[in-house]
């Protein structure tokens, strides 16, 4: 089984130039419960289905894949 894990960029601004903080979670829903914000609004901004809002103007999400 994969194990993938997600890392959110907290940014002190919407230019995103300064890194306030790195978070690493193992799952969208414990992403979604730390940052307030739905599981699926989440995966929709991650995938570029929307665009950013709230506490997702000031954060970037990546996604880490073992080889």
């Amino acid at each position: 089984m994969k194990k993938n894990s997600w890392y959110v960029y907290l940014y002190e601004d919407e230019t995103k130039t300064e890194i306030f903080k790195i978070m690493k979670f193992k799952t969208i829903n414990e992403m979604s419960y730390v940052l307030g914000v739905k599981a699926s609004v989440l995966s929709n901004f991650f995938h570029g289905l929307i665009k950013p809002r709230e506490v997702l103007n000031y954060c970037q999400i990546y996604q880490s894949i073992p080889l």
